[in-house]
Parts: C-alpha cells; sequence; structure tokens
C-alpha cells in the first residue's frame, strides 16, 4: 500500500481509543433510597461525571508531563540533543472496555511519540540498517522519557499485580537489505506473530542467519525497545506484561521513515478510583455534581471576576485545579447565586497586563456606567508569593524566568528549596500584583460592596505541598496587607501559612469548602456562617490527611467592627 508524502512528514502514534463500551449501569447503582430521581437518568449522569472527572485527573497530569519533557530535551548532552525541529509529546486517556470474561475495566492509555516538521532532521532517527533502540536520537528520548514519566510521575497507575499492555511500532524504508549482522541481545526468534504492513504474519529471525528483509529489521528495533522497557523502567518489573509489535516497510527511503514508537495501556488502572467516586457521589461530596439552581439572572446588581491561573512557565510549576475551581465557581455563581452569566468574566492562566487590562478595567467600567449601585465579587486561584517585606503577591501565569538566574532548571522541573535574592526576587515581584495594588486599583471607585476571594499560598510551598520558592527578607514576620474600608477578602490560609489542593476532589481545599456551603445553603448564608463553617471544615478534612489549613479574613477598617458578618452574595 502506497503511503502519501505528507503522511510521511509527521509519524505519530496515534491518539487514545475512542470511547466505545459503556460502562453498565450495576458499576453506578444508587440505593433506591438514595435515589432523588429516575434511577436511569441519574446512573447516566454518574456514568458521566465520573469518566470526565478521570479524564480530566488524566489531562492534568499530562500537562505537567510535556512541560517537563520539554525542559528535559532542552538539557540534553550535546550528542544527545534532537533536530531543532523535532518535537516529542506524550498523549494520555481514558479507556472503557471489556475483560474476556465480560466485566467492565477502565483503563489508562499513554502514548509517545516524536514529530519533526522537516525532512532536515535525519540525525534523529536510526542510521541505515541499524536496529539498537539508543542509535536513534529520537529512540533514545522517547524511550528515556517513558522510564522517567512512569517511574516518577504514573508509579501510581502502574501499580503492582496490574496487567499492561505494550505496542512498540517500529518501521524501515525501502532501502534494500542484503544482509545485516545480528549479535542476538534480544536472542534468536522463531515464527513469531506481528504485524507487519497491516497484515499478521510470523517471522523468525536468528544470529546465525543475521537479517535480510525489512521486515525482519522491522521486528529487532521493536525487540530493542522491548527490552529497554522491561529491563530500564521500575514500574513494569512488578505488573503483568504483555508486549504487541506493529512493524511497517514504506515504499521510499529516507531516515524518516526510520522510526519506533510506543503505545501502553494499563487495564483497569481506575476501578478502584471509579468505586470511590461513586460512593463519594452516592454521599453527595462532590461540588461538580448536582449543583443547585435559583431564579435565573435573580442577582442582577452582581458582578463577579474570576481569575484562574493553573498554567506557568516551565520550570515553575502549575497551581493544581486551579482551572477547574475557575470553571465551577462560575457555574455556581450563575446557577446558585443567579448572578447574570454576561455579569461573570473568566480569565484562564491570565497575566499581568492582562488581569489588569481585561480583568479590573471591565469591573471599574461596570461601575461607572452603573454609578456604583453594583455588588462586586473578585476570585483568585493560582500561585502566590510574598515579597521582601513580607506583602503577600498574586503570582500570574505567563512569568517571564528567563532572565531569573536561580530558576533555570537543569533537569526540567523546578530545583527543592529555591531562595531567590535579591536581584532575582525584584523581577519575579515585578511580574506580581501586590495584594495592596489589587485592592488600591479601587480606591476612589465606590460600589455597593466588594468581596475578594483569594485562594493561593504566599509562604513559598504549592499546593501540592512540596517547596516553591522564598525571598530574602527585610523584615521578621508575616503582616496583613492594608485595605480599604469596604472591602472584605477571604483568604485560604494566613499568609505565612500554606494553602493546600484537595486531591480527590480536583479543587483547592479552601475553594471546595466554599463551594460546599454555597451548594448546602443554595446560596443562602452569611459571610459570618460561611467563614464558621469553612474553617470548621476545612481545618477538619484538611487535618485528616496531614495539612492542616484554616482561612484567614481580611477586613476594611469599617467593616472590622462587624457588620461585614450579616452580608451574603445573594443581593436581590
Amino acid at each position: 500500500m502506497k503511503t502519501t508524502h505528507c503522511h510521511l512528514r509527521t509519524i505519530v502514534v496515534s491518539a487514545a481509543l475512542a470511547l466505545a463500551i459503556v460502562l453498565p449501569m450495576s458499576l453506578f447503582a444508587q440505593t433506591p433510597e438514595a435515589t432523588p430521581r429516575n434511577e436511569h437518568e441519574y446512573n447516566d449522569d454518574f456514568h458521566t461525571f465520573i469518566i470526565n472527572r478521570l479524564r480530566q485527573s488524566v489531562q492534568q497530569r499530562e500537562k505537567q508531563m510535556n512541560k517537563q519533557i520539554q525542559q528535559i530535551l532542552v538539557s540534553l548532552p550535546n550528542a544527545e540533543k534532537l533536530y531543532d525541529e523535532t518535537f516529542v509529546r506524550i498523549s494520555s486517556d481514558v479507556q472503557e472496555d471489556s475483560t474476556e470474561d465480560g466485566k467492565t475495566e477502565i483503563n489508562y492509555v499513554y502514548n509517545i511519540a516524536y514529530n519533526c516538521h522537516h525532512f532536515e532532521g535525519t540525525e534523529d532517527d536510526y542510521p541505515s540498517g541499524a536496529y539498537l533502540w539508543n542509535t536513534s536520537n529520537s529512540c533514545r528520548a522517547i524511550c528515556n522519557l517513558t522510564r522517567q514519566m512512569i517511574d516518577s510521575e504514573l508509579s501510581d497507575i502502574f501499580s503492582p499485580g496490574k496487567k499492561v499492555s505494550v505496542t512498540i511500532t517500529s518501521t524501515t524504508d525501502a532501502a534494500e537489505i542484503h544482509h545485516i549482522d545480528y549479535r542476538g541481545e534480544f536472542g534468536d526468534f522463531r515464527y513469531m506473530p506481528v504485524v507487519f504492513n497491516d497484515e499478521h504474519i510470523r517471522i523468525s529471525v536468528d544470529q546465525k542467519e543475521g537479517i535480510s528483509n525489512n521486515a525482519q529489521l522491522a521486528y529487532i528495533r521493536a525487540q530493542s525497545v522491548r527490552e529497554f522497557l522491561e529491563n530500564g523502567v521500575t514500574a513494569l518489573h512488578q505488573t503483568t506484561n504483555d508486549f504487541q509489535f506493529v512493524t511497517r516497510c514504506f515504499d521510499m527511503t529516507g531516515p524518516h521513515y526510520r522510526r519506533s514508537q510506543i503505545q501502553i495501556v494499563v487495564h483497569g488502572a481506575f476501578d478502584a478510583a471509579a468505586r470511590s467516586m461513586e460512593a463519594s457521589l452516592l454521599n453527595d461530596e462532590y461540588v461538580d455534581f448536582n449543583i443547585p439552581s435559583i431564579e435565573e439572572n435573580s442577582n442582577s446588581k452582581t458582578y463577579a471576576l474570576i481569575i484562574a491561573d493553573e498554567e506557568y512557565t516551565a520550570p515553575l510549576p502549575n497551581c493544581d485545579f486551579a482551572s477547574n475551581d475557575g470553571d465551577i465557581l462560575r457555574e455556581y455563581f450563575v446557577r446558585t447565586l443567579g448572578i447574570p452569566s454576561r455579569h461573570v468574566k473568566v480569565l484562564h492562566n491570565a497575566g499581568r497586563q492582562e488581569i489588569h487590562n481585561e480583568g479590573i478595567r471591565w469591573l471599574k467600567d461596570i461601575i461607572t456606567a452603573q454609578h456604583g449601585d453594583v455588588h462586586i465579587i473578585l476570585y483568585y486561584a493560582g500561585h502566590g508569593i510574598s515579597n521582601e517585606k513580607y506583602l503577600p503577591c498574586l503570582m500570574p501565569s505567563g512569568i517571564d524566568v528567563s532572565k531569573i538566574r536561580a530558576l533555570r532548571a537543569k533537569n526540567g522541573v523546578l530545583p527543592e528549596n529555591v531562595k531567590l535574592k535579591s536581584c532575582d526576587a525584584k523581577k519575579v515581584i515585578s511580574q506580581c500584583i501586590p495584594l495592596d495594588t489589587l485592592t488600591g486599583w479601587f480606591n476612589r471607585v465606590e460600589a455597593l460592596s466588594y468581596t475578594f476571594i483569594i485562594d493561593a499560598s504566599f509562604n513559598g510551598i504549592q499546593r501540592s505541598g512540596k517547596s516553591f520558592f522564598d525571598i530574602q527578607r527585610d523584615v521578621k514576620k508575616y503582616r496583613n496587607p492594608r485595605v480599604r474600608n469596604d472591602i472584605v477578602i477571604f483568604m485560604a490560609a494566613d499568609g505565612n501559612k500554606t494553602a493546600y489542593s484537595f486531591i480527590d476532589q480536583h479543587h483547592g481545599f479552601f475553594t471546595y469548602y466554599i463551594l460546599k456551603e454555597l451548594k448546602y445553603t443554595r446560596g443562602e448564608v452569611t459571610f459570618q456562617e460561611l467563614f464558621n463553617n469553612v474553617t470548621k471544615n476545612q481545618a477538619y478534612e484538611s487535618s485528616l490527611q496531614g495539612k492542616l489549613q484554616e482561612p484567614a479574613i481580611i477586613l476594611g477598617g469599617k467593616l472590622s467592627e462587624g457588620n461585614w458578618g450579616e452580608r451574603t452574595f445573594i443581593n436581590n
């Protein structure tokens, strides 16, 4: 079969398999007593929510892994560097399938491929006649990256005893082969099943006869990758592995037709997680599910700006679940609080200028147009930092790290315990938004009320609990920023403490418990009740997880007298 020239420019492992089999209702069955509506409808919702949540988790990891691998590739030794137009990318997905005995399983699918935009990148592929995985820069890259990602980022998915299916695709060009010595590194093979040029065949290769055709060469290339994975990936030593080989000989010559690729499926990777999620759904613990609604557009004087900064420039880590925080909070604002959808603006991965120009100006223009007859809510989820005087600053996405010496990572990830010196600290802080500045943007801009909700850490610790970086201080302790008289600021934690993520719920702890209060009260809750209940519930759950987190509140001068507590989010 002839392959067209345009298809040959890029050889990439196919995207993760499309969903083909629907989970049976029994997996998500609910007891009659707990069923609030038609059982079939409710179980359909369960299925969709669980698969979407699992896929969201997989995509979260995929982003982080691709961010790491690009930094790792840049840091390769010169002898192993890839051509400038060659890119390596991991794709992953959740796949529903059935076992041989008909049971449903929820699998994890991992693909890694490299893509060369131009033919000039000849040095990245196998030399003519070579078959060892490390003779190709690109194959060496995908093998080593697979080992690093599985053993570090995916070790919980590749848990002991799991069944793992590995498909290795290896190709050759049409160059004629007379004889290639095979040194028997992987043993002799006799009548082994393999897919070659889309047909099922049997193939034999041994040291005595060597390699005399392209089908054998492609097969031995695949066997070289198999040996690396079996011996080099620690997690695969504890799983039950099945290897399959797909080979092809193209009808044209050139190094870009000599490649190997990897797809790995972990069977039943998410079965236990799905059962756990089912139990939580039965107990209505997920705030992303069954969001209550009130009369549409009933809260017409309220306007909200949501800033959800999850993705940051490498080597800065992403802020786990910030995007989901923003998206679900918007649903509560519109559906549960009755804020008109046009009154809610969401900025994802916004930089300092975008926050000011597209967000703050939008709010101020509305206040001016409505002559101050409005209630304003501003929410931020993302990283934070405190400056040399311990003043908290929001750290927007898009921080330029290229000139910050301490952030020039050697291995694609943020170095441990980074302490920024004065010059580096100033370069970071200049791109951030001090909380003083954020509140100051609304000085002398009168509105009926201002409420800020900040889900961020300012103490040098990420949501994940890992160290971020710290700054050399001029003063000895944290102090709250100065706030105008009529602003209430709900903080995920004091500025010298950590705001963590609630991994099972895919939210920041603070945001999750705010959403939970809005869900259970249908928005009919005063600020004092909200703060008290969030404090109690968040402290309890976070302490059970070994990461105690208590929220804080910052009040303007007049509000500190007590009248802030009677405010609500619903202002008819």
